[in-house]
């Protein structure tokens, strides 16, 4: 069956189009599918599947295993519908499905409505498909499956999409939306490659998005799911092209940008450096040397500082800061979150102390009063150094005197709030941090715009974490390493994947609710809290100070930690679901212990079920603490549900593509892309003309290469 119709009776529909052109979508629908970002029918046809399901295989329930995607056919019994553990108005249903050979599974639904238990089959031969876990008596289960009715008269499909979608939309709803939107695109949906260049093996834009939506029956569905088809290559391409495309335009604009010369003669920097306790690594020289030339540019510096965790980041940024105050300027330096902000004012003032540098600090925690005084001084160019948060970028703060904009833990950050910053003096040198490891030739492509400096190389004495990968699910060994660790006067990070049970309707026996009602009976009184992205912004705060300070001995959550938050005496940090991060990601989070003088310790326990390559992978992370090496084997190694789902690219717009795992496609579309600005330097001839729309639509995700790394 073909999406699209060869008829030329099919009117074509233009992919700008509103959603609500489409026959299926209202008002109501187009509202909430606007909440998720799709506004048009191409970015509705753009919303890939997150999943297929394949009902050509169908397993006896006696040979299912834990972690695969099953469909196993039988007689579905009665729903049991009772009351949810703990949260007694939410219902959980039960049912069991019974095979041909007398073997049942069980199909479980969580917060499951009344009248969707009605409509269940029951006592009917079904398809019962999804992801086997176990539940905690040990039984197999599919928690909410999909069912489909088995009919002699209804022919079974081959293969279907599955799709992440608001609960207002149903998955056959959707799939007629894309079936009608792709009949009617045939000719207007092109892809940014011009044909002229377009290598065979590239399909059309139009043909890809077919084969991906409507599978073909013969279609090979692990390429599919791994996003390894020709049709996901050819979307990747197209969209690496486009921003190798974008990334060249701001580069020829980047050379043109007048910038500030911060050119005066050493003197607050060199105080520094004559009063370290310590010499400089040569990786660090190397990063200063290479900012202090560009500051004496009269040209605009764009720089990237990469780091690993631990490697001395944060002082090379202040030699950066001091060479524009020194020059007679002002710096800013902005961190996502206050405590940040805090610990980095703390540590410049024990290392600068001397100099007398007039520094301030601007939060959302600064009362009026104090931030006007602030405001006042900063506009008047008497505070020379200040560190905030988003607070800097709103109120009406005023630098006349600044020289350079620093952001740490820029990913954290959306482009606008970057831009934002650089509206305060749009002459400033920006120089951005990251403490993510990227493998050096991909750090050359993804910031061919910037300059890049890299600190390959950790202070002398630093004790290396040690990290441990325990049994899939354990929980009593990693707790009674953080009693062992808290009874030294020291502390424990616990982190899991996921808030709760019912995230995105899957079972997820790794979240912070489960945890919290687990360690504290496992942890003998020790105070334990909680932090995740349902607890208020300010009350975030709050718990990592009470942590950082002592007033808890544990802190539970998720990756809000991975953030640079300094506690010496943090230990020992636990990752449950560990499978379910990226290699990359658990490096972060392994660096939030080690920070002080005392051993510490990483626990890795992955999910029950997990992916022998997951585990695999964090071998490779318990072998090697080089920030470096874990780059590389994270490229190497990569899961495919990256390319979908969770990835830290950051603010970068590249929905189709990994950074990480697509090297050899990043450089094909750079290949292609020095062909076709060989042909039309300046996208000006009508050929260009749907890359120039294609990189208008790269920019209305947010995105601005002048603004991020």
């Amino acid at each position: 069956m073909s999406l699209a119709s060869s008829s030329d009776s099919v009117s074509q529909l233009d992919p700008a189009s509103p959603i609500e052109t489409l026959s299926g979508i209202g008002p109501k629908r187009a509202a909430v599918l606007a909440q998720r970002g799709i506004f048009t029918v191409l970015d509705a046809v753009l919303l890939l599947p997150v999943r297929y399901q394949d009902w050509r295989c169908i397993q006896k329930a006696a040979t299912v295993c834990p972690g695969m995607d099953a469909v196993v056919e039988g007689t579905l019994g009665r729903v049991f519908v009772h009351p949810m553990a703990g949260s007694p108005r939410r219902k959980l249903g039960r049912a069991a499905l019974v095979d041909s050979s007398g073997a049942s599974l069980r199909l479980v639904w969580f917060n499951i409505p009344a009248r969707m238990a009605a409509a269940i089959p029951v006592n009917r031969r079904v398809l019962a498909a999804g992801r086997v876990s176990v539940d905690r008596d040990g039984a197999k289960q599919i928690v909410h499956p999909r069912l489909l009715l088995c009919s002699e008269d209804r022919a079974l499909p081959a293969i279907s999409p599955v799709y992440r979608l608001p609960k207002q939309i149903g998955q056959k709803a959707w799939f007629a939306v894309i079936n009608r939107a792709l009949s009617r695109m045939t000719a207007t949906l092109c892809g940014a490659i011009p044909d002229q260049i377009r290598p065979p093996a590239i399909p059309p834009l139009v043909q890809s998005l077919r084969a991906i939506h409507r599978p073909a029956p013969d279609c090979d569905v692990d390429e599919l799911r791994n996003g390894r088809s020709d049709s996901h290559r050819a979307l990747a391409v197209n969209e690496l092209f486009t921003f190798q495309l974008a990334i060249s335009l701001e580069c020829a604009r980047a050379k043109r940008r007048a910038g500030i010369a911060a050119n005066a003669t050493p003197s607050l920097t060199t105080r520094l450096k004559a009063s370290l306790p310590f010499a400089l690594t040569a990786a660090q020289q190397t990063a200063i040397d290479e900012i202090t030339r560009d500051m004496a540019s009269p040209r605009q510096m764009n720089r990237i500082l990469i780091g690993d965790v631990g490697s001395g980041k944060t002082l090379v940024a202040f030699f950066a800061a001091l060479r524009a105050i020194e020059s007679g300027y002002q710096a800013v330096v902005m961190a996502p979150t206050s405590l940040l902000a805090e610990q980095h004012l703390r540590t410049f003032n024990s290392f600068c102390a001397a100099l007398t540098v007039r520094t301030a600090i601007l939060t959302a925690h600064v009362p009026a009063s104090a931030r006007r005084e602030i405001q006042a001084g900063l506009a008047a160019g008497t505070i020379q150094l200040v560190f905030g948060t988003h607070a800097l970028i709103r109120g009406g703060v005023r630098v006349p005197r600044l020289a350079l904009a620093l952001i740490d833990e820029q990913h954290r950050f959306g482009v606008f709030d970057r831009a934002l910053l650089k509206n305060l003096a749009p002459a400033a040198d920006m120089l951005l941090m990251t403490a993510t490891p990227i493998p050096r030739s991909l750090a050359l492509s993804l910031f061919a715009h910037l300059g890049v400096s890299r600190l390959d190389q950790g202070p002398p004495g630093r004790t290396p974490v040690e990290t441990i990968v325990r049994p899939a699910g354990e929980l009593g060994g990693a707790a009674a390493a953080i009693r062992d660790e808290v009874a030294q006067g020291n502390r424990a990070f616990v982190i899991a994947p996921r808030i709760s049970e019912e995230d995105d309707n899957e079972m997820a026996p790794d979240s912070i609710e489960g945890l919290m009602l687990k360690l504290p009976g496992l942890l003998g009184g020790l105070r334990v809290g909680s932090l995740h992205g349902r607890v208020e912004s300010s009350e975030r705060d709050a718990i990592l100070r009470r942590f950082r300070d002592g007033l808890l001995d544990v802190l539970v959550a998720t990756t809000l930690v991975e953030v640079g938050i300094d506690v010496p005496d943090a230990t020992v940090i636990a990752v449950f679901g560990a499978d379910r991060f990226g290699l990359a990601q658990l490096h972060q989070l392994r660096g939030r212990v080690g920070r002080g003088s005392k051993p510490s310790r990483c626990f890795l326990v992955p999910s029950v079920g997990a992916d022998p390559k997951a585990l695999e992978r964090l071998g490779i992370l318990a072998h090697t603490a080089d920030g470096n090496e874990v780059a590389a084997a994270d490229l190497a190694l990569r899961g495919p549900g990256d390319l979908f789902g969770t990835r830290q690219s950051g603010a970068l717009p590249l929905r189709f593509s990994s950074l990480m795992r697509d090297v050899k496609l990043i450089e094909e579309s750079r290949s292609l892309a020095d062909r076709w600005l060989a042909y039309d330097p300046k996208l000006v001839s009508a050929q260009s003309r749907p890359i120039r729309s294609a990189i208008d639509a790269m920019l209305q995700l947010g995105f601005s290469m002048a603004d991020v790394g």
